[in-house]
């Protein structure tokens, strides 16, 4: 149906947060508020919205319009920052209908009998849509900004607190779902007596004389009666709001059931399932009507998540029915990178690529196919069928999207742990029963909202302290206590300084120490000879001393500290030693192998590695180039260290690679590209052949690795668009006609046969079968567990357990059963590459201030020498030095580097800006959302953070056009003027790309480059780089 013929019901103005709730004043919640505040109804139903809770994901607008089908700039509900149009602090406000006891807008309805009534039972404010007669003098009237209009229907609309889930015994869908536990739906004096127990003021909202009767928590104080971050750290980015970047949307019509009448979306059959796109892998309940889906849920029934849900997870509804979607096979008939091709048959695209697959075999060996596949393909086909296929054809070259996120950490947690991940849950025994929250390089309330949702939740609850450490004043870290503005790529040196001061002091937990930290001796010796203080540390990370002291001291005598990390760790040159750095911390203060106290940086992927039998793996030949594709790029261009000529791809590198100018000169020479996708994206253009591929619930797979080990099933449940089909069917068939159907056999396409006979082949996920993942209502199993019997353990390595797989007393999975910092044989590893195991400091090479960093000794043209820190085949890597800057003598010429650090050459240059990419806020996850309509309509364009200093000096304004420049490109961007962020740094995010449907820009990673990675987990640096920022 065309939207013409659609009849939208709602919508608050797309501007409406440009009200006059900037001016909310706290009071205090006492009886005599709470009465005052009673209307005509007896007890109303209402909202009441936590302040301090919500962290602005706007999952709640995401349930809103699904629930009563609101197309583009069309609200009920709606999140705005908190302030004025000009200012204000780093807060949200969930914005909807007051449901006033003297509304505005009832008052100002012309139409007889009115269009507009208030229930006198429950207080609620409804409009009578086939009586409005669409005057907008309701509109007007409300000082809230509450009321939306209607353009097709012609009539007022605005939030009615969902009747149809009322009547059915439900909360309103924006309560169901927030993440963030900061609304809260029922009898007024209930809610207001609630916030009397909690000792939670109330905000003052009544300057209308109106009596409003949604209910505001107020932000907690600090004990200097404060709320952080102080006010201006927070200005709205006026590009989000620009009527240019919404007009897309409302000239294109949204894909259904968005605008449907509440009929064709009535709910007749609920499925339990999984998200598919990020890290928290929350449960869903997939809502039909027939054999169409038309709403995505959070599950009631999963005893963790309870529910909750994010924005992304809801709008996959809008990846299932999207216009955008490739739907045939398609082979090019242009030049590469043009983007022109001709649909054809799956016969015809796969004996083809079968085909020149076997010329190229034979002609350049078999190691001259990579195959980059990334987690969009779900862990099925990543860890799986592409394996097996992998091992058969004989090439090395196989990677994912690890390198440029988290192998770093996985090495460190390898070498230290003897497995990957911190073994913790999110219970409120484990993690919630944490004394204290520390945050290095995570912004977890916009990468994984459910989850943050949870600790914040718990954070208040018992009172526990949070301390966030971060270049940017992210949103995770306007919820905390602290928020300590690091210089990014130094947080090895704060590890560092902290673990000194702690040590120093006699502070550490010696007991586990001794008993469960093998080489913690040689560490201890090595920081004091190296003098690693906190006055050392100052400079270099631009905390002050007196700052990191006081983070030691609570580390130490918090009763259970998490320390949670991320990418923001992860993507340096010192990745790894950053990583066990922070491990060592967490070690010496007992902080391991307990509830409440980790190292906790980010996933756990299940471990599935099934191998082919041995008669039919191909012998390898040559190791694989390196364990990072973007090391692959001198193979693609120039032959060396041996060539590599066709590349399958399953992810976007034209957008996730680093030096894209380099990437798409080194793809542009390929013998064969093939590209298995969901969408046509820059990849797409450059690839001979074009596959349309299935997702989530049109395959059937499981969610991604996650934080709590926790595996989610998935079921098909709908068909894939046109000819759409999953992965494993496709690797399948190509197996096929290469000879190896024999090992991917025709029954494995369908998932759960593949999953129960080939995956689960250890005693980790021995258990985790079929039958025990559709035992329960929310489809998962926290893993490990060796049968269909064991029970689920909450914390791993606890004293007194022993780890799975191994000899009883191994409480952790080493040779040593302990923790281990330095071994002899792990000293021999580091010697290999040129370094050492004891965490002697480097940083990245482009700096602002003078600091250790390493030199490559082979570029990827050589395969150097192999590490001894990557599994499965052979890797070639380069050995490294690690070298002290020395000063120049004299100022550098422009164009010359004086024989002086590679950044004192680049600030010579004009470079004088420190770069940080990374995500973008909660509605976006990479590229496949910014297909999504609703996403691209929350964050529509590539921005560019800076601060107020900075702009000013350049003469940039909030929302202007900026250039950014490093030595690798050039890309434009959105200012958006912030105190959020360090003077010295912009931040850029991932995710944008040129052939995107609604705001296409150029992505980020043109300024990066693919040269700077760590030697050890060849982990790319995307977080340090030089640039120099100007107005467009």
């Amino acid at each position: 149906m065309s939207r013409e013929g659609r009849r939208y019901t709602g919508g608050i103005s797309p501007h409406g947060d440009l009200i006059r709730i900037s001016s909310f004043k706290p009071r205090a919640c006492g009886p005599r508020a709470a009465d005052s505040e009673t209307g005509d109804s007896v007890n109303p139903l209402s909202l009441m919205i936590d302040l301090e809770r919500c962290f602005g994901c706007k999952s709640c607008e995401a349930a809103c319009k699904q629930e009563h089908r609101l197309g583009p700039a069309e609200y009920r509900t709606k999140v705005v920052w908190l302030g004025d149009a000009s200012g204000g602090g780093f807060d949200f406000l969930t914005l909807t209908c007051q449901h006033c006891d003297r509304p505005a807008c009832l008052r100002a309805c012309p139409v007889n009998p009115a269009a507009i009534s208030k229930n006198p039972l429950t207080g609620i404010v409804e409009v009578r849509e086939e009586s409005c007669t669409g005057c907008g003098e309701c509109v007007i009237a409300c000082p809230y900004s509450a009321m939306g209009y209607d353009p097709v229907g012609h009539h007022a609309v605005k939030c009615d607190l969902c009747p149809d889930r009322r009547e059915a015994g439900l909360e309103p869908a924006c309560a169901s779902i927030c993440p963030g536990h900061a609304i809260h739906f029922g009898a007024r004096d209930e809610l207001l007596e609630r916030a009397r127990r909690e000792e939670r003021g109330i905000r003052d909202h009544d300057h209308f004389l109106l009596k409003p009767q949604t209910i505001y928590l107020e932000r907690l104080r600090n004990g200097n009666g404060e709320t952080h971050p102080p006010a201006g750290f927070g200005v709205r980015p006026a590009f989000a709001d620009a009527p240019g970047a919404k007009k897309i949307f409302v000239e294109k019509s949204a894909s259904f059931p968005y605008g449907e009448e509440r009929e064709a979306a009535e709910v007749d059959r609920t499925e339990p399932g999984g998200c598919n796109i990020c890290f928290n892998c929350c449960s869903v309940n997939f809502q039909f009507r027939g054999e169409e889906l038309v709403k995505i849920t959070g599950n009631a029934e999963d005893p963790v998540l309870k529910g909750r849900l994010c924005p992304k997870a809801q709008m996959t509804l809008q990846m299932y029915h999207s216009e955008h979607r490739l739907t045939r096979p398609l082979k090019r008939i242009g030049n590469r990178g043009e983007g022109e091709f001709e649909p054809i048959g799956w016969e015809q695209a796969l004996d083809e690529i079968a085909e020149k697959l076997e010329k190229i075999r034979l002609k350049w060996g078999p190691e001259a196919l990579g195959m980059y596949i990334g987690t969009r393909t779900g862990l099925l086909t990543k860890s799986g069928y592409t394996r097996l296929f992998a091992q058969m054809w004989g090439t090395p070259n196989v990677a994912g999207t690890d390198p440029f996120c988290a192998t770093g950490k996985s090495i460190a947690y390898e070498l230290t742990q003897g497995a990957v991940g911190s073994g913790n849950s999110y219970t409120p025994g484990d993690l919630g029963s944490a004394g204290m929250y520390l945050y290095i390089g995570d912004n977890q309330a916009e990468t994984r909202p459910v989850y943050f949702g949870m600790i914040n939740d718990w954070r208040i609850k018992n009172r526990a302290r949070m301390v966030v450490v971060d270049p940017r004043c992210t949103v995770t870290a306007s919820k905390a206590d602290s928020w300590l503005p690091i210089r990014a790529g130094t947080d090895m040196a704060l590890a560092l300084a902290l673990t000194h001061e702690i040590l120093s002091r006699d502070l550490h937990d010696r007991k586990f120490c001794e008993e469960w930290a093998l080489g913690w001796e040689r560490w201890r010796d090595f920081i004091f000879e190296k003098g690693y203080t906190p006055e050392w540390a100052e400079p270099l990370t631009g905390i002050p001393a007196g700052d990191i002291r006081a983070l030691a001291a609570d580390i130490a005598r918090a009763d259970g500290c998490v320390i949670f990390g991320s990418r923001g760790l992860n993507q340096h040159t010192n990745a790894t030693q950053t990583n066990r750095a922070l491990m060592f911390l967490a070690a010496i203060t007992g902080n391991w192998g307990r509830r409440g106290g980790a190292y906790f940086n980010m996933t756990a992927g299940p471990p599935i590695a099934p191998d082919a039998p041995p008669g039919r793996r191909a012998r390898i030949e040559r190791p694989r180039i390196r364990l990072s594709p973007a090391g692959w790029i001198e193979a693609m261009r120039g032959g060396a260290p041996y060539p590599l000529r066709a590349l399958i791809s399953c992810n976007n590198p034209m957008a996730q690679w680093p030096g894209q100018a380099a990437a798409r000169e080194a793809f542009a020479g390929l013998e064969l590209m093939v590209h298995i996708e969901l969408f046509a994206n820059e990849t797409s253009a450059f690839a001979d052949y074009v596959l349309p591929a299935a997702g989530g619930i049109e395959k059937g797979e499981i969610g991604r690795a996650n934080d709590d080990r926790r595996i989610v099933w998935i079921e098909k449940l709908i068909d894939p668009p046109g000819e759409a089909k999953p992965d494993g069917w496709i690797w399948i068939e190509l197996a096929r006609r290469l000879g190896y159907g024999d090992v991917l056999k025709e029954e494995y396409k369908d998932p759960r046969v593949f999953w129960d006979e080939v995956c689960i082949r250890n005693d980790h996920l021995r258990g985790v079968t079929q039958k025990r993942l559709h035992s329960v209502p929310y489809r998962w199993v926290r893993f490990p567990v060796a049968s269909e019997d064991a029970p689920e353990e909450e914390t791993l390595y606890l004293e007194g357990t022993t780890a799975v797989g191994w000899p009883e007393g191994h409480r952790f999975p080493t040779l040593s059963r302990r923790l281990e910092f330095w071994t002899e044989a792990m000293e021999e590893k580091f010697k290999a590459l040129g370094l050492s195991a004891l965490p002697e400091f480097y940083s990245d090479t482009e700096q602002l201030v003078e600091m250790p960093y390493v030199v490559s000794e082979h570029g990827d043209a050589e395969i150097g020498v192999i590490s001894p820190f990557h599994k499965g085949a052979p890797t070639g890597v380069s050995r490294c030095r690690i070298v002290a800057p020395v000063a120049p003598v004299a100022p550098i010429a422009p164009g010359g580097d004086g024989g002086v650090s590679p950044g004192a050459a680049l600030r010579a240059r004009g470079f004088d800006t420190e770069l940080i990419t990374g995500r973008p806020p909660a509605p976006h996850f990479h590229s496949w959302t910014h297909y999504f309509w609703q996403a691209q309509e929350m964050w529509p364009d590539l921005y560019c953070q800076i601060h107020p200093v900075r702009a000013g000096r350049l003469g940039v304004s909030d929302g202007d056009r900026m250039r950014v420049e490093t030595p690798r490109g050039s890309i434009e961007a959105m200012a958006w003027v912030s105190a959020g962020i360090r003077e010295t740094a912009v931040f850029i995010p991932i995710g944008w790309g040129e052939r995107q449907p609604y705001h296409p820009w150029r992505p980020v990673n043109f300024l990066t480059d693919k040269d700077q990675r760590d030697p050890v987990s060849d982990q790319t640096n995307l977080k340090s780089l030089l640039c120099r920022v100007s107005k467009y």
